[in-house]
């Protein structure tokens, strides 16, 4: 259930007296599952683009309004008091439903993210990450504009490289026959895995450079950043690393906030 209210945190409409969700075709089986898991026999309707399951029973209904399920996405700001050994789930539904797994090709890396209209929410998300694996993310606010001219404000949590495969191992590793997931969002994950020991199966750690430089990273990087004036893809083809490992490097030895002079 702790992967229903998630979803149902993401994607579901609740009204006065039912709760639905209206999911993409190619989804369908996901609305089977959720249907199964609460042993509902409520019919799943095809509509024009998409698949709705409509419930109305009121037991489960009053339940998620409890753990804060409120009719408008926005004023879920509450995450819910759910057992520990549940909130992967929770969060994996929340995932299913407004969050991603890509590859991004241009820098090379895996980008997990969740997208929210509420920040003290993913802020929340953030902190159970951070509790399970010691991972820091970080809330943004993005601004859109939409074709009616409406201004649009949203929040972004995201996650990359090994950070970012680390958190979907904890969301999607280890299921039972009986856990529910995305099926897409799953097969993302997996191929998120084979992308990313590929690409680190050919990088070099921080630890072998410093051995071949032998000097501290800082100082590979004061005289590559610094001294040469030189950019994160223009080291990252020296050092034979990714683009990501160098800004981060650069970041965290402080060289990133020195002046050429």
């Amino acid at each position: 259930m702790a992967y229903i209210l998630g979803f149902t945190f993401a994607d579901g409409n609740i009204y006065k007296t039912s709760l639905a969700w209206d999911i993409q075709k190619r989804d369908v089986n996901l609305l089977q599952k959720i249907n199964k898991a609460i042993k509902s026999n409520y019919p799943i309707l095809q509509r024009k683009i998409s698949f709705r399951l409509r419930i109305s029973n009121q037991i489960f209904i009053k339940g998620a309004i409890n753990k804060g399920l409120l009719p408008k996405k926005y004023m879920r700001k509450i995450f819910p008091q759910i057992p520990r050994h549940l909130i992967r789930h929770f969060i994996r539904g929340y995932l299913d439903g407004d969050g991603w797994i890509v590859h991004r090709t241009g820098r090379n890396e895996i980008d997990l993210g969740f997208v929210c209209g509420n920040k003290n929410f993913l802020e929340d998300i953030e902190k159970e990450i951070k509790n399970r694996l010691g991972i820091v993310g970080r809330v943004r606010g993005r601004t859109k504009i939409t074709p009616t001219g409406i201004r649009s404000l949203t929040y972004h949590l995201e996650y990359y490289s090994s950070n970012a495969v680390e958190v979907a191992m904890w969301l999607y590793g280890n299921l039972s026959k009986d856990d529910i997931f995305l099926k897409r969002k799953y097969l993302k994950y997996i191929e998120a895995k084979r992308i990313y020991k590929v690409i680190w199966s050919r990088f070099r750690s921080k630890r072998l450079l410093q051995k071949e430089y032998k000097k501290s990273l800082k100082c590979i990087l004061l005289d590559l950043y610094f001294k040469k004036h030189l950019n994160g893809m223009q080291i990252s083809k020296i050092l034979k690393t990714s683009k990501s490992s160098v800004y981060r490097w650069l970041e965290l030895t402080g060289v990133k906030y020195l002046n050429y002079g």
